[in-house]
């Protein structure tokens, strides 16, 4: 493991981390506005953290070991006090420290994503070997899936050789489907997944685009293929869409597929229904303006999942540092038979 992250080091450090880099973070929030509130929820309501926790291997680190430990050490803390979603996504889980965060936090359930990309070059595709696009996968995809409830099934698979572009070509990430008990016996799915990045991949604009959309199609194949007859499901991750038109159309439509419908992030659908908090919260308007970090809920045949409010336990701290470049946030979802 110590020399798959190390060869990818070596190889990444001609051309920056994984990941494009984001704007700054709107003015600190106040304490009390960094959650928004909603009624008790039900036992089997769903909550949902999306969390891009920057743990590169050394020696591209963005933050030190100690933020990766603060995670975990404050999932710990609300884990204890009862207020920790029930399910976190990570993204960017790469090294030890950040491999850790579920162990630490105490989640009795811990999944890891896809470690090799398989497949063969679509034929006609050019690879650059200067930009890693020809060294194969020497670090993993990042992906993790902690959770609080029982994990009844797990598919993983990472994106297939020709769906990346630039250094992303040297992680192997893809998307990670895992199928949880809820209290009453009934059945939900998350998947977590993270999409290719544009300018930190160094590659061509019109190849990422290309990387983006074989993604976003792999993505939609992979959950079809996957997902139980009519369960209802949470998708949430770093889809690096951006403020960007033609990757929102590209995510849009295959969502659409797999929903039978357009869909709006979970995030957004909150704020439509009480748009203060929008006004209040900073940290929320980061999340928003960003577009990276998003959540997308799909109804079952009977039972659908209503995004019903939003927590933001990892963004600005009181000193206007943060514990990473991302905002994690969760999502909690109420449960309701159609």
């Amino acid at each position: 493991m110590k020399l798959r992250y190390l060869t990818g080091s070596i190889v990444l450090l001609a051309g920056g981390s994984l990941a494009d880099p984001l704007p700054a973070p709107d003015l600190a929030p106040a304490a009390q506005d960094t959650a928004m509130p909603d009624s008790a929820c039900a036992p089997d309501d769903l909550s949902v953290m999306t969390y891009n926790v920057a743990g590169l291997p050394w020696p591209l680190a963005k933050k030190g070991p100690g933020a990766l430990r603060a995670i975990g050490e404050r999932l710990a803390r609300m884990r204890a006090g009862g207020c920790a979603p029930r399910v976190v996504v990570l993204q960017e889980a790469f090294s030890g420290n950040a491999k850790a965060i579920g162990k630490r936090a105490g989640y009795p359930y811990a999944v890891e994503g896809p470690y090799l990309r398989a497949g063969a070059v679509p034929p006609g595709m050019k690879r650059d070997w200067m930009l890693g696009e020809t060294a194969g996968t020497p670090v993993d995809s990042g992906l993790a899936v902690l959770s609080d409830l029982p994990v009844l099934e797990v598919q993983r698979a990472a994106f297939p050789e020709g769906a990346c572009a630039g250094y992303d070509c040297l992680a192997a990430k893809g998307v990670v489907l895992v199928t949880l008990q809820l209290p009453s016996g009934r059945a939900v799915m998350v998947a977590t997944t993270h999409f290719n990045s544009r300018g930190a991949s160094k590659a061509p604009v019109e190849r990422t685009l290309d990387a983006y959309r074989r993604q976003a199609d792999f993505l939609a194949r992979f959950i079809a293929a996957h997902r139980a007859p009519g369960m209802p499901l949470v998708i949430a991750g770093d889809f690096n869409r951006g403020q960007r038109p033609v990757r929102t159309a590209l995510l849009q439509a295959a969502l659409a597929r797999l929903a039978g419908k357009p869909l709006l992030d979970s995030l957004r659908v909150c704020l439509a229904e009480d748009p203060q908090p929008l006004e209040r919260s900073a940290d929320a308007r980061t999340i928003a303006r960003r577009a990276r970090d998003l959540q997308f809920a799909i109804d079952g045949e009977e039972a659908r999942l209503q995004p019903v409010g939003i927590d933001i336990p990892f963004g600005t701290e009181p000193d206007g540092s943060m514990l990473s470049d991302h905002i994690g946030y969760t999502v909690r979802y109420r449960y309701s038979a159609s």
